[in-house]
């Protein structure tokens, strides 16, 4: 802005300096109209300035508040398909997306800490997929299609296995090799009933502040270390209380 205003003055004096010449050293009248020119364009310098001000200090970001890493949020399980101990007393909850990778690498670990607490640790798997990837409520779809031949967390592994090459051919493919009727596999997945469960797991993960995948949560407390030692430390530290 500065350097802005500069080049303007600079502009101003270089235009009165013609004007002066142009009018004669003894043309009284003129230079009272280069005064007044002058002086015009000054104002109007003024006033772009402070408008200018006014208008940075409109879009001045608006610090967001700090989320409270201790807050416990009430989830609930409803229908979602749950892995282990249903009576167990430690509750992951994960919201997830069949094509991201990053999902895709958790589950090993996920698995790692169901076996090391097999009496201690459910699951909670939660539907969260992202606009960008095409192919994500898809995969949900053919998930609960599965889960109505009591085959949920087959589809689920297999769909995370091949996460980056996901189609509705494949989705056909892998009823097969894990032993679904797809007959029934396909009618159920071509239906629109799990459209409303889908989102009804988007719209509780958008409202506890879910904003990406993978989103966990241990007995409602949102955690985002997700190595093996940090889920057994917080683990450990709920069973001792």
């Amino acid at each position: 802005m500065k350097k802005r205003k500069i080049v303007i003055l600079l502009a101003v004096f270089l235009f009165s300096i013609s004007l002066l010449f142009s009018a004669g050293c003894a043309d009284k009248k003129k230079l009272y109209e280069i005064e007044q020119t002058q002086k015009e364009i000054l104002e109007k310098l003024a006033a772009l300035e402070a408008n200018q001000e006014k208008l940075s200090k409109r879009v001045q970001p608006v610090a967001q508040p700090a989320e409270d890493v201790n807050k416990i949020y009430e989830i609930p399980i409803g229908n979602s398909p749950v892995k282990g101990n249903r009576s167990a007393p430690v509750t992951i909850v994960e919201f997830s997306d069949y094509q991201c990778p990053y999902c895709s690498q958790l589950q090993s670990t996920l698995n790692d800490v169901l076996k090391a607490y097999p009496k201690e640790v459910k699951l909670v798997f939660k539907n969260f997929p992202l606009q960008f990837h095409n192919q994500a409520r898809n995969a949900a779809k053919a998930t609960l299609a599965a889960g109505e031949q009591n085959k949920f967390w087959e589809m689920h592994d297999i769909v995370f296995q091949n996460f980056s090459a996901l189609s509705d051919q494949k989705f056909v493919e892998f009823a097969k090799q894990i032993g679904l009727d797809v007959n029934k596999f396909a009618a159920d997945y071509k239906s629109n009933k799990y459209d409303f469960p889908i989102e009804q797991d988007t719209t509780l993960g958008t409202a506890i502040g879910v904003r990406g995948t993978p989103t966990l949560f241990i007995n409602g407390q949102r955690v985002t270390k997700r190595s093996f030692a940090d889920f057994k430390e917080t683990i450990d530290n709920i069973l001792k209380k």
